[in-house]
């Protein structure tokens, strides 16, 4: 059965095609399945922005969506930092460098 999502075209430079598809490799999924849920994740974020400019469009302030996205920014940040942090004592502790 074909997907009923919509496809759109991406272009991208040299250094961006090369980063996305080491990363899609590493984790073993296709690159447009990486892209896909890196737009998903982001999805919360592109809300707030969106609200946050069409505040501005209309002369309103945006204030209270930008503090949304700050705040969420930060612990999308927290949670990236102890994901690397635990990922980083796993492999010190298979090289036996830590106990």
């Amino acid at each position: 059965m074909p997907s009923k999502k919509t496809r759109i075209n991406l272009t991208v430079d040299d250094d961006m095609n090369q980063l996305l598809t080491e990363l899609a490799e590493l984790q073993g999924i296709p690159k447009t399945t990486l892209v896909y849920e890196y737009l998903e994740a982001m999805r919360p974020h592109m809300i707030e922005i969106r609200d946050a400019i069409r505040l501005v469009n209309d002369k309103k302030d945006p204030s209270q969506h930008l503090r949304k996205i700050l705040m969420n920014t930060q612990q999308d940040f927290l949670d990236v930092l102890k994901e690397v942090l635990f990922l980083m004592v796993r492999s010190l502790k298979s090289l036996k460098i830590m106990k």
